[in-house]
């Protein structure tokens, strides 16, 4: 397949994140989210990612992780599920995450190069 069509192109804002710190902070808040669209919500600001969901019946978390981000405001809606699929291979490190906008797709890759070149491309939802 011609996997080049789906991978990102433009994606100008980076954030770099403690892999373990953003995998707990993904699964903790995840459990408030809805049980179909397992939806939560990165809010990226200088220096920090705040990570929340909500459920009518159940309530809501909030989550805050430090990062290395240095561009404007942005909020983002992600599937848990998909996030946690690829910070699970993940064992260690940090992770970049880039992303051009809330609306189009965002690329998860290791911070290092320590000799793997992997992507993971993840679609946003609509929040």
């Amino acid at each position: 397949p011609n996997y080049e069509m789906v991978m990102p192109k433009g994606n100008d804002k980076r954030a770099e994140f403690d892999t373990a710190s953003l995998s707990q902070a993904v699964r903790r808040v995840a459990l408030m989210a809805d049980d179909r669209s397992h939806a939560v919500r990165f809010n990226l600001t200088p220096g920090s990612l705040q990570i929340s969901s909500q459920t009518a019946e159940e309530g809501e978390a909030r989550e805050i992780v430090t990062t290395e981000y240095q561009g404007e405001e942005t909020d983002i809606g992600f599937n848990a599920a998909y996030l946690q699929d690829f910070l699970n291979v993940m064992s260690e490190g940090a992770v970049a995450f880039e992303f051009k906008d809330g609306n189009s797709q965002a690329q998860l890759r290791p911070a290092s190069d320590d000799g793997y070149d992997y992507r993971y491309i993840v679609m946003p939802m609509r929040l």
